[in-house]
């Protein structure tokens, strides 16, 4: 099961890139699902300097570039959603299930409903399957996003995590 979801992943990851223009440079794609509007723009300025694709979905949006590395849209297509590597959340977030189903990284409030499975990830121990910030503000988010990021180089430790997130 593991290996077919590796292998998903790879195939729409590629898929993503391709329908909302994002650059094959940019290896990883995360989603930002955060329901504080002001939080988003306050991040997005810091998402543009980043190697990576976000897609921000937002209610009652077309799909819009904000940026060579941005989109936003109202919903990424379902079939899609193992093409992302990593979601950015907070305590609101209703679909967190499928998207660790599709492996698929949180990177999430420690005020979240799940906080008694959810743990943050320990690439020494393999353990973990989560980025905690602890504050709701762009600095504690971004520093999270930042950790996932330098476990994401090395892909030994993220497909453990990957692992990880799979087995909740």
């Amino acid at each position: 099961m593991n290996q077919k979801i590796f292998s998903a992943k790879k195939e729409y990851n590629l898929k993503l890139k391709e329908k909302y223009g994002f650059l094959k440079k940019e290896k990883a794609i995360g989603l930002v699902k955060l329901s504080n509007k002001n939080l988003i723009i306050e991040l997005r300025d810091a998402f543009l300097d980043l190697p990576v694709a976000f897609i921000i979905e937002m209610e009652n949006i077309e799909t819009e570039k904000l940026g060579k590395n941005i989109v936003a849209t109202s919903k990424v297509p379902e079939s899609y959603l193992v093409g992302l590597d990593f979601v950015i959340c907070d305590k609101d977030i209703s679909s967190l299930k499928k998207y660790l189903e599709n492996g698929i990284t949180p990177i999430i409030s420690q005020n979240n409903p799940l906080k008694s499975i959810l743990k943050e990830f320990n690439p020494i121990k393999n353990e973990g399957n989560s980025f905690i910030y602890e504050n709701e503000n762009k600095w504690s988010i971004f520093y999270s996003l930042v950790r996932y990021l330098e476990n994401y180089k090395f892909p030994f430790d993220n497909k453990n995590l990957v692992k990880n997130v799979l087995n909740i």
